[in-house]
């Protein structure tokens, strides 16, 4: 008898099939890895500006808030000026290039029984789209929020 050493085609049809089979899951979890990898650092992204600009409305003096702002006296909301946060704006200028992100920020000041502002509550909210840029609706508005207090060191409680 002549036997011939070696493999069939059906043989090595299932071998590359076994294997095809085997490696779709992590085909799909390298996949997803990925996706959820760019998620984090957006989030990432989002925090840093957030940090950012509440650093630098932290140390603006208190006494710039009360001299330009009279309508924080009112104690109603109002949007943050971007004077008050220039290197903040700059860093989301800087991110267009690969990602757009844009912030609403408003404060709102507390005054004490003579009349003085004893504090003003800053809010931020920062968004982006994952895929896209701001004008784009088909996709969902992500969003991180913060907040943050800054007291008038001078005023009587």
């Amino acid at each position: 008898m002549n036997r011939c050493k070696g493999f069939s085609l059906l043989e090595v049809l299932v071998a590359v099939a076994i294997i095809v089979i085997a490696f779709i899951p992590l085909v799909n979890m390298v996949s997803s890895s990925a996706v959820s990898t760019v998620k984090i650092g957006n989030y990432a992204k989002a925090s840093g500006l957030l940090t950012k600009f509440l650093e630098e409305v932290k140390h603006v003096p208190f006494t710039r808030y009360q001299k330009n702002y009279e309508q924080l006296q009112g104690g109603e909301p109002v949007a943050v000026p971007a004077e008050f946060y220039p290197d903040t704006i700059a860093s989301i200028e800087e991110m267009k290039q690969d990602k757009e992100f844009w912030i609403e920020a408003t404060m709102k000041a507390a005054k004490n029984d003579f009349g003085q502002l004893v504090e003003i509550a800053f809010k931020a909210e920062v968004f982006w789209r994952e895929r896209g840029n701001r004008s784009e609706t088909s996709e969902p508005e992500r969003s991180l929020r913060d907040f943050a207090l800054i007291f008038n060191p001078e005023t009587r409680f």
